[in-house]
């Protein structure tokens, strides 16, 4: 049986799913105001990573991938139903890809050869259709 998870969990994987880096982070980052634990924290720091890929900012990217693997590799092999190894090891796999760059131009680093990240929980607790979180587009955060 499927376990009870948080509402803005679900919409960030469904968020990064999507591609949606930007709203994958806003929307876990709201949750992990309340509930600080690193596993969040690397969970948000990998979307800004791919965020920062996108835009070209190689540098950050790097930084943020780096950090990340280092927030959740305590939570290996799986924590609260995500396959934490399987991140650890798009991070691992997604670094090997990304050169030691300051930066590049946006077109050049998305064709890096850097694959989606698809994320589910293994417990078989689908996904919403569509976010159920609102984002406030007024925070500047």
């Amino acid at each position: 049986m499927a376990e009870q998870h948080p509402e803005e969990v679900l919409d960030y994987l469904l968020y990064m799913n999507r591609r949606q880096y930007f709203e994958a982070h806003e929307v876990l980052e709201g949750y992990w105001h309340g509930e600080r634990i690193d596993f969040y924290k690397g969970l948000i720091q990998v979307a800004v990573a791919l965020f920062h890929l996108n835009t070209g900012n190689i540098a950050g990217c790097r930084a943020l991938f780096t950090r990340a693997h280092e927030l959740l590799t305590p939570y290996q092999p799986e924590f609260r139903a995500l396959n934490v190894q399987r991140v650890l090891n798009y991070i691992e796999d997604s670094l090997a890809c990304i050169p030691n760059v300051v930066g590049m131009e946006a077109v050049e680093a998305r064709a890096l050869g850097v694959e989606a990240l698809q994320l589910w929980l293994e417990d078989g607790t689908e996904l919403p259709a569509e976010p159920v979180v609102p984002l406030d587009e007024e925070d500047g955060e």
